[in-house]
């Protein structure tokens, strides 16, 4: 048994697609269990993940660990007798965990000269050293490339889409616990924090929501600790929203999203996961264009400024409450068109 553990990025939204390279790691090994090691508030999705049989956790992001932590994780990784590590992660502090390990085969890219530590380099491996052309890789390409050590996808083939998979029956357990009616159609909101240059404004998030409640819909706001001040500030103008930020971790919020119509947030981590559970998104883009840092789900409309825009226009002040609206009611007619 060839048993694969993969070192994953710790942000929610990195770890979802991360979820792309796992999936060529699967179908390469059929069969074999597959790990992950990522951070506390990223994990609890693993359990959505197909392909994935367990998650170690790091409590520190970006590997900041103590070597005397770095050494206990290393041992308790060697009683799992994995066969080959997946570095998705081009840390140094991380690639020396699966060494210390003892894990035969570490493969990834030796950003940070990590050659002898990392040990399986992805061919053409000194391309990415050095940049090439005026187009960004995208994370999602990155993470794939080293699941294909370097190979070209066949022809004919594109690389998987991160996926999330929910289950009819949690689903229903989901809206029983919250007395959530099926037959009424329900708006998903995230806001991010305020200070965030990737959120909306604040005003146009409370307009599209009274807009919708005025029109019969349940509104929810989904998020975290982050979310919370936002929440606060449109339920209190607007008492009919669901405020869903106290959840307890981000599974739960996937089930939110996944148990509503439409999803309407910005760049984040709650918009990788409502993209990879399938959910039709509406997603505001501002200065962090939707081509290098969006989700690449087919449910997902994005709305940012023109490529024209002045380099000195910062966030998503661009993106009008029309464009919004109007994507949202094109989206509800592609994919639920039922409340129309």
């Amino acid at each position: 048994m060839r048993r694969i553990l993969v070192f994953c990025l710790p942000a929610i939204g990195d770890f979802v697609r991360c979820h792309s390279a796992i999936q060529i790691i699967a179908e390469k090994f059929p069969g074999q269990p597959i790990d992950v090691i990522s951070s506390p508030i990223a994990a609890p999705l693993t359990r959505l993940m197909p392909h994935v049989r367990k998650a170690w956790t790091v409590e520190r992001r970006h590997w900041t660990l103590p070597l005397r932590e770095r050494v206990h994780l290393a041992r308790e990784l060697r009683k799992e007798n994995y066969q080959a590590a997946y570095l998705l992660t081009s840390s140094t502090k991380a690639a020396l965990v699966p060494w210390l390990a003892g894990i035969p085969e570490r493969i990834g890219y030796p950003r940070d000269l990590q050659f002898g530590i990392v040990n399986r380099l992805p061919a053409d491996w000194w391309r990415a050293m050095v940049a090439f052309g005026p187009r960004k890789t995208r994370l999602f390409e990155q993470v794939c490339a080293i699941a294909l050590l370097g190979r070209r996808p066949a022809e004919g083939t594109t690389l998987p889409a991160p996926r999330l998979l929910v289950s009819a029956d949690e689903l229903g357990n989901w809206r029983l616990r919250h007395g959530v009616d099926p037959a009424r159609p329900a708006l998903a909101i995230y806001t991010s924090e305020p200070a965030d240059l990737r959120s909306w404004s604040v005003d146009r998030f409370l307009s599209t929501a009274r807009d919708h409640v005025g029109r019969g819909w349940s509104v929810w706001l989904v998020g975290g600790p982050r979310e919370r001040e936002t929440a606060a500030r449109i339920q209190a103008q607007l008492p009919e929203v669901v405020d869903f930020t106290s959840t307890p971790d981000i599974a739960e919020a996937v089930c939110q999203i996944a148990a509503s119509t439409v999803f309407l947030g910005v760049d984040g981590g709650i918009s990788h996961s409502a993209a990879a559970v399938g959910a039709p998104c509406v997603l505001v883009f501002g200065s962090n264009r939707s081509y290098p840092h969006g989700p690449v789900n087919e449910r997902v409309t994005f709305l940012e400024p023109p490529v024209s825009t002045p380099s000195w226009v910062k966030g998503t002040s661009a993106v009008s409450e029309e464009r919004v609206y109007e994507a949202l009611a094109a989206t509800v007619r592609k994919y639920a068109p039922q409340f129309a």
